[in-house]
C-alpha cells in the first residue's frame, strides 16, 4: 500500500468515524403551549416623549410593542458620585437600559430621626445622573433590603425592635417616615413626570413573611408619592398573587458567594421551563402562580461577594452561559446583582464581608471592565436588537431534557419560537464541570415543516444561539451555523452581523426575493429554486441587493470581534464598531478607554455613514477604519516597596488624556488593604488573581498598600495557590503600572 492510498483510507476511516459519532436530535417546537396574554394593571406614559409602558402575563411593553429590558445594579452610596456620571455611561455601553439601586434605610437615618442625603447619598443626584445618560431607574427601597448592609440595611434601633418586617404599628410609623423622605428626594423624577424612575420593588426575600405586609408597604409608598410603572417583590416573597399589587421577579447566581467555594455545580445550567426551575430552587415550593406573571429577574448574577472564609474565582464563560439559559428558558427581563463593583460604607458592612463590594462585578469597584462585561455584551446586543421578536417566542423543550447537571456528554437544548420562527440555544457549560465536545445535527420540527441544520461540532465551555426562519427586510434565513448577535439599519440598509462558532466554518441558508441579487463571493453554494444554501469557503460576509437598491449584508465576525463590538446610536446613525478600546458616547463625541498607550483601531460598519468625518478615516466595502496613536505620557507614581507593603505617593493631578491609573498588585497572604490616614480605605481577598487596584480616587494622597497574613479558615483557594501562600507568608511580589489612557473623537 502506498503512502498516498493509506493517506486517503485515513481519511475515509476518520470520516466514517466522526460520521457515525454525530448524534441527531429533534424538538418539536410545532405547538408550543403560549399562555393567555393578559395584561397587567401597571401602565404609565411619558409626557415629555410620549413614550408608553406597560405588561402582561409574557413580557413587558413599550409603546404597545414587545420590549425585553435588561437591568443592572450599581448602589450610589457605593461608588463616588465624581464617577457616577462615567460609570453609567459604562452601563449604557454594555447595553443595559436600566439601573437599578437599593435604597438603605441606615445608610439615610444616621440616627433617629436625623437624615443624610448628601454626598455619595444623594439619591437625587444619581437619578438626575441616569436620566442624562439616557438610562431608566429601579428603585429597591426596602424598608429591609440585605444587600450586606449591616442589619440588612435596618438602623440599628429598628433591628432591635420587636415586630420588624412586619405591620406591626411602632414599625409601620417608622417605615412610613422613611418612605416620605425617599417620596422626598425623587418627587418629579418619576417616569409620569417624565423622570427615569420606571419601577419600584418592596422590601427583599420575604418568604417566611406576611402577604398583608406587602399590601401595606405599597400603600405606605403610594401615600408618600413614590408612584412607578412598575412595581415588584423578589420571587421567595409571600404576597397575594390575585391582587396583582406587584410582580415577582426571580433571583439566580453561577456562583453562590454563600456557599464554600462558591458552590458546586447546580442544576441553573440544565434548560427547563422556569416552573421546573423555580421549583428545584424552592424546594418544590412556589410562592405564586407562575402563570400570571411575566418572567423576569432581579437578581441575574454577574458575579458573587466573597467574604473572609470563602474565597472562588468568577469565570466570564460562565457567566455568560448562565445567563444564555436565563433566556432560552423564557426570561423577559435581566437584571444583574451587581453589574457594578463599590465600597462599602464604614461601619455599615455586614459581619464577615470585606470593605471591597466589588463582586467581581462586569464592571469592577474601581470602573475595570472586566472581561466578563464583553462577554455579556455580545447577548445583551443580542436582547436589544433581536428582542422584540424574541419577548413574545414561547419555550418548547425537548421529549427528553437533561436533569442531571453532572452529566457532561448529553446535548443541553431547548428552542424559544413564534409562528415558525424561532432561536434554538445550546447549552455546552456548566459550573464546577468540564464539558466535553458534541458532534450535533439538530432538526426543529415545526408545524409545516421541518428546518434541519448541517452537523457541526460543538465544542465544550460555549454556549451558542442558532436561529431559524428569521426574517430580515423580506430576507428569509433558514438557518445559519452562527449566532446572530447585532443589527444596524440606516435609510433602508442593514447588516445583520453573527458571530462564527468556534471551529465551524459558517453555514447559512437564505431565501431571497425572486428579483433580488445574491453576492456570495468566497462561498460555496447549492441552489434549490429561491432557496440558497451556502458554505464558507473564504468569505466572511454575503449581501443581498433587492430591486429597490436596497441591502441585506449578513457579517459574520470572529469571537474576538464580537467582544469587541460595541453599539453606537447618534443622531439616528445606527453604526457598529470593532475595537479593542472602550468606547463610550458622550453626548456629541467618542469617549476610548485603553489600558497602555498602543495604536487606537475603530471599525465603523457600515462605511458610508461618515460619523466620524476625518481624513484619518479609510472606506473598505462594509465599514470605515480610523486609526491613530495614543501618545505615551510620564505617569508620576512613586512607589516604595517592602516585603509584605508599600508606600505610594499618587499624583494631584493625572495627564490630561489618562483616565486613571491602574496597579496591577501580585502578592501571596489572606488579603490586602490600602490604608489611607491609618484607615481602611479598601481591600482585596486573595482569590490566586492578581488585584488591579485604580488610583482615581486617590489623587493627591499618599496611601499604604499592606498584605495581611493567609489564615487558616480560608477556603475556596486553588490548592497550589494555598500551599505557595502558607509557606512563603505573606508578599508583595510585583507592581505593575498601566495608564488607561483617554481618547476623545469629535463626531
Amino acid at each position: 500500500m502506498n503512502k498516498l492510498t493509506a493517506l486517503l483510507l485515513s481519511f475515509v476511516f476518520i470520516s466514517v468515524l466522526g460520521f457515525s459519532q454525530t448524534k441527531k436530535y429533534e424538538i418539536n417546537a410545532g405547538s408550543p403551549s403560549y399562555k393567555q396574554i393578559s395584561l397587567l394593571p401597571f401602565t404609565g406614559v411619558d409626557p415629555v416623549t410620549g413614550e408608553k409602558f406597560s405588561v402582561n402575563n409574557v413580557y413587558f411593553e413599550k409603546n404597545d410593542k414587545p420590549w425585553f429590558p435588561v437591568m443592572g445594579e450599581m448602589h450610589y452610596n457605593r461608588v463616588r458620585p465624581e464617577d457616577w456620571d462615567i460609570e453609567m455611561k459604562k452601563m449604557k455601553a454594555g447595553g443595559l437600559s436600566i439601573v437599578a439601586t437599593y435604597v438603605f434605610w441606615n445608610e439615610h437615618e444616621t440616627a433617629k430621626g436625623v437624615w443624610d442625603w448628601q454626598g455619595n447619598r444623594n439619591l437625587r443626584q444619581f437619578i438626575e445622573a441616569a436620566k442624562k445618560n439616557g438610562l431608566y431607574v429601579w428603585l429597591r427601597i426596602g424598608p429591609w433590603s440585605h444587600g450586606e448592609q449591616l442589619h440588612g440595611g435596618h438602623p440599628e434601633w429598628i433591628d432591635k425592635m420587636k415586630g420588624k418586617r412586619t405591620n406591626n404599628p411602632q414599625y409601620i410609623d417608622a417605615s412610613q417616615k422613611l418612605f416620605e423622605q425617599i417620596g422626598k428626594q425623587t418627587s418629579g423624577l418619576f417616569v409620569k413626570d417624565g423622570g427615569p424612575i420606571i419601577g419600584v420593588q418592596l422590601e427583599n426575600e420575604y418568604a417566611s413573611g406576611q402577604a398583608e405586609h406587602i399590601t401595606k408597604l405599597k400603600e405606605l409608598a403610594i401615600a408618600a408619592g413614590i408612584q412607578p410603572v412598575y412595581w415588584t417583590v423578589t420571587a421567595n416573597t409571600v404576597f397575594d398573587d390575585k391582587k396583582m399589587e406587584v410582580i415577582p421577579l426571580q433571583g439566580s447566581y453561577p456562583y453562590r458567594g454563600w456557599e464554600r467555594a462558591g458552590g458546586k455545580a447546580t442544576k441553573d445550567f440544565l434548560y427547563g421551563n422556569d416552573q421546573w426551575i423555580m421549583g428545584d430552587a424552592f424546594g418544590g415550593r412556589l410562592y405564586y402562580d407562575v402563570d400570571l406573571f411575566p418572567k423576569g429577574l432581579c437578581e441575574q448574577g454577574a458575579g458573587s461577594q466573597m467574604t473572609y472564609d470563602n474565597r472562588f474565582i468568577v469565570e466570564p464563560h460562565v457567566v455568560e452561559a448562565h445567563l444564555q439559559n436565563q433566556i432560552g428558558r423564557g426570561m423577559n427581563l435581566v437584571g444583574y446583582y451587581m453589574f457594578h463593583g463599590g465600597t462599602q460604607t464604614p461601619g455599615l458592612k455586614e459581619p464577615g464581608c470585606p470593605e471591597s463590594y466589588d463582586f467581581q462585578a462586569p464592571i469592577s469597584e474601581f470602573g475595570y471592565i472586566r472581561p466578563s462585561y464583553k462577554y455579556l455584551k455580545i447577548l445583551h446586543n443580542f436582547i436589544n436588537d433581536f428582542g422584540s421578536e424574541l419577548a413574545p417566542m414561547a419555550v418548547a423543550e425537548p421529549a427528553d431534557p437533561i436533569r442531571n447537571e453532572l452529566d457532561s456528554t448529553s446535548l443541553r437544548y431547548i428552542v424559544r419560537v413564534k409562528d415558525n420562527s424561532g432561536f434554538v440555544f445550546l447549552g455546552n457549560t456548566q459550573v464546577r464541570v468540564n464539558m466535553t465536545d458534541k458532534n450535533v445535527q439538530l432538526n426543529i420540527k415545526l408545524k409545516d415543516e421541518t428546518v434541519s441544520f448541517p452537523s457541526f461540532v460543538l465544542k465544550g465551555q460555549t454556549t451558542p444561539v442558532l436561529p431559524f426562519n428569521m426574517n430580515v427586510n423580506d430576507v428569509l434565513v433558514k438557518y445559519a451555523l452562527a449566532q446572530p448577535f447585532a443589527k444596524v439599519e440606516n435609510n433602508g440598509n442593514v447588516q445583520v452581523f453573527f458571530q462564527k462558532l468556534i471551529g465551524v466554518n459558517p453555514e447559512f441558508a437564505i431565501n431571497v426575493p425572486a428579483d433580488a441579487k445574491l453576492d456570495v463571493k468566497g462561498w460555496l453554494q447549492n441552489k434549490k429554486g429561491h432557496l440558497y444554501h451556502l458554505t464558507a469557503l473564504a468569505g466572511n460576509r454575503l449581501q443581498v441587493i433587492k430591486s429597490d437598491g436596497k441591502t441585506v449584508t449578513f457579517i459574520f465576525l470572529d469571537r474576538k470581534e464580537a467582544e469587541n463590538a460595541w453599539r453606537v446610536n447618534y443622531k439616528g446613525k445606527q453604526a457598529l464598531i470593532i475595537s479593542d478600546a472602550d468606547i463610550l458616547l458622550n453626548e456629541n463625541k467618542l469617549e476610548l478607554l485603553q489600558m497602555g498607550a498602543k495604536a487606537v483601531k475603530l471599525k465603523i460598519y457600515p462605511a458610508n455613514i461618515n460619523l466620524i468625518p476625518s481624513a484619518k478615516e479609510k472606506k473598505a466595502m462594509d465599514y470605515a477604519l480610523y486609526v491613530t496613536e495614543i501618545p505615551r505620557q510620564v505617569v508620576p507614581i512613586d512607589i516604595q516597596i517592602n516585603k509584605d507593603n508599600a508606600l505610594i505617593k499618587v499624583t494631584s493631578s493625572f495627564p490630561q488624556n489618562v483616565a486613571d491609573i491602574f496597579l496591577n498588585v501580585s502578592y501571596l497572604g489572606g488579603s490586602a488593604e490600602v490604608l489611607v490616614n491609618n484607615k481602611v480605605a479598601t481591600d482585596n481577598l486573595y482569590n490566586g488573581l492578581n488585584w488591579l487596584l485604580g488610583l482615581k480616587r486617590f489623587e493627591g494622597n499618599e496611601i499604604r498598600l499592606k498584605i495581611k497574613p493567609w489564615e487558616n479558615y480560608i477556603t475556596g483557594v486553588a490548592e497550589e495557590k494555598m500551599k505557595q501562600a502558607k509557606k512563603e507568608g505573606q508578599a508583595l511580589q510585583k507592581i505593575e503600572i498601566i495608564p488607561q489612557y483617554k481618547y476623545i473623537i469629535n463626531l
